[in-house]
């Protein structure tokens, strides 16, 4: 146990680390299913196609879905990047590793991972649109794009995250410094 921490507080950590951890694993099975399960069901498709993206003429056939799912694959595999970190960096928080260089490593990549998702949304989405309309005659295929504050929150909470590793990092370089006097 690091002598800088009480019993009773690394014990609150690795209470906090259980369920994160716990929370990270629910986030993997749901995450990396539920694109699988919407782009087979057409129905399903055809419903968000229309009343989320505003199409009304879109192609549901095989392979107009697997382009929207490979589409789709892009945005899902970045978000179980940063749930991979957030798992690594509660595994760490877990085993009372708290001020080491593995904890920020972890950090920066999930800030970089959540960073990531402001640009890798919007263009999946607008994949996945494309793909739904590639099929249609010419003149009726769209192609659109959009950003929300979503995007923006995340870029903005992955940069803090990106910082928030850049400290950390220089926290544990101070820290061995400190260590080599002693």
């Amino acid at each position: 146990m690091p002598d800088s921490i009480s019993s009773d507080g690394l014990r609150r950590i690795r209470r906090l680390a259980w369920v994160v951890r716990l929370l990270c694993l629910f986030g993997v099975v749901v995450i990396g299913i539920l694109p699988f399960f919407f782009w087979a069901q057409p129905d399903w498709v055809a419903e968000v196609a229309e009343k989320t993206w505003n199409l009304s003429l879109v192609q549901l056939d095989m392979g107009a879905r697997l382009g929207g799912l490979a589409a789709m694959m892009l945005p899902t595999s970045v978000i179980l990047f940063s749930l991979w970190q957030m798992w690594s960096l509660f595994g760490c928080f877990a085993e009372g590793e708290l001020l080491s260089p593995r904890p920020a490593l972890h950090l920066r990549r999930l800030g970089l991972g959540v960073s990531s998702l402001a640009a890798v949304q919007p263009l999946g989405h607008t994949l996945a649109i494309l793909a739904l309309t590639w099929g249609n005659p010419k003149g009726q295929r769209q192609l659109w794009f959009g950003l929300s504050s979503d995007h923006y929150l995340a870029l903005l909470f992955g940069l803090l995250l990106l910082a928030l590793a850049q400290v950390l990092h220089e926290a544990v370089r101070v820290a061995d410094e400190n260590a080599g006097f002693i």
